[in-house]
Parts: structure tokens; sequence; C-alpha cells
């Protein structure tokens, strides 16, 4: 008595371990690649899921003070503007002292009040030479804290300066700004 084994029949087609399943349209293929995918995706939302631990801790305080910032001027040399005729000059020297922090550069400005209108130019320096320095701009020289400095002040009455001046007088006042420059 043999043990008598039976074969099955096949079904006709490629057999299971030759390419079977890609005969059902790749279903089988496409399967796998989504659980391949889901699987590679799975530490990428794991990784969101993380919690941190932080600690802070203050420094100590730093005051912060704003600086000081102030002029002060006087005449060195006086002018004596009494008695001017037209075509002559006067000249007065300024000191210009910063009494406050950083760099500064000066700006002059002229105002007038009366009738008569002399001209106004200022020279750096200590006397009226060389090329002045317009109204209104910036000295061409940047100062240190503290610094002092000379400014000429020369007065001109015009040579063609009107009649109804004579024996008239006006207040000219000279400002001196200073602004605070980058060091």
């Amino acid at each position: 008595m043999g043990i008598v084994r039976s074969r099955r029949a096949r079904s006709p087609g490629p057999a299971p371990d030759q390419g079977a399943g890609r005969v059902l349209g790749g279903h089988r293929t496409v399967a796998r690649a989504a659980v391949v995918l889901a699987l590679a995706a799975l530490p990428l939302s794991a990784g969101a899921a993380w919690a941190t631990w932080s600690a802070s801790q203050p420094v100590s305080g730093a005051d912060v003070r704003s600086g000081s910032f102030g002029v002060e001027t006087s005449w060195q040399t006086f002018p004596d503007l009494a008695g001017m005729f037209p075509g002559q000059s006067r000249d007065g020297v300024i000191a210009v002292h910063h009494t406050g922090d950083g760099t500064w550069r000066y700006r002059l400005a002229v105002a007038y009040d009366g009738v008569v209108r002399p001209t106004v130019a200022f020279y750096p320096g200590t006397t009226c030479t060389g090329t002045a320095l317009p109204a209104g701009t910036l000295s061409p020289q940047t100062y240190a804290r503290g610094a002092t400095t000379q400014v000429c002040v020369r007065y001109t009455l015009p040579a063609g300066s009107s009649g109804s001046w004579q024996g008239q007088s006006a207040q000219v006042a000279v400002t001196v700004t200073l602004e605070s420059r980058p060091s």
C-alpha cells in the first residue's frame, strides 16, 4: 500500500511564482508601494510630536543713559560796529565750546532786526581770511567731545548801501547750532 499523491489541476497561465500578481493589473504592486510609503512617513510624523525643553535666565540689568549735549558761546573779540560807512568791514571772534558728550559740528545763522542789513560772513579760525563758510552750512571739521573752536565773524556794510540807512541801526543776531556726529 503506498501513499498516493494527488495533484490538483492548475488553471492555464503562468505559475504563481512567475508573476501571477501582475496579471491582476498591478494591484499588489500598488498596495506594496502604499505600505512602504506609509511606513516611511511614520517616523516623520512621529518626529513632529516631540516636546522641547527650554530654560531662561535674565542677564543682570545695564543702565543706559543718554549723553548730554550743549553749547556755550562768547565773544573773544567783540566787533565795534558803531559809525560804519558803506564799504567798511569790522571783525569779531566767537568762541564755541561744546559742553557735553559726543563729537560735533557747528552751523551758524544770522537774523536781522532793524533797517540796516550788513553782510555777515563766517570764517573758521581767529582771522577772517580764506574761504568764508556760508551761513547755514555745517563746519568743515568735526570736533571732539568738550572741544572749543573759534569763528571769525566779518560784518560789512555794502558799498552800495541805501542812503536811508544813514544814522539807522539794527540788531544782528548770530546763532550757533551744534549737531552731533557719529564718532
